[in-house]
């Protein structure tokens, strides 16, 4: 659309609306009203559906999330010790896993 034919538009529009305002002035009332409470609703009806989608992805991704059992120890109780092994076969490593552990006040086992 060209700038010309937009300030056309714009200039018979308000033309329009001066001309319904003096001739019916109750029906101008009428029509920015119904304007008002069209644009209200529609805002309130996107609203109420980005609320929806939000609390559907969360309700799916909690529902995705693995879900811890009293037996998860035991299952997957080596993972700690490979840790700690992998920790302990590089000497610079095991020196920044340590300095870390002290800076967070954890003590080592």
């Amino acid at each position: 659309m060209r700038i010309g034919g937009f300030m056309l538009g714009a200039v018979a529009g308000l033309a329009a609306a001066v001309y319904v305002s003096r001739k019916r002035p109750g029906m101008a009332a009428w029509a920015s009203s119904s304007l008002a409470s069209a644009c209200s609703s529609i805002g309130r009806n996107a609203a109420s559906m980005m609320m929806k989608r939000g609390l559907n992805k969360a309700v799916s991704a909690s529902s995705m999330a693995p879900k811890h059992s009293d037996d998860t120890a035991g299952k997957h109780g080596g993972g700690w010790e490979q840790v700690e092994q992998l920790i302990n076969s590089d000497p610079g490593l095991k020196e920044q896993a340590s300095q870390i552990m002290a800076e967070s006040s954890i003590k080592p086992h």
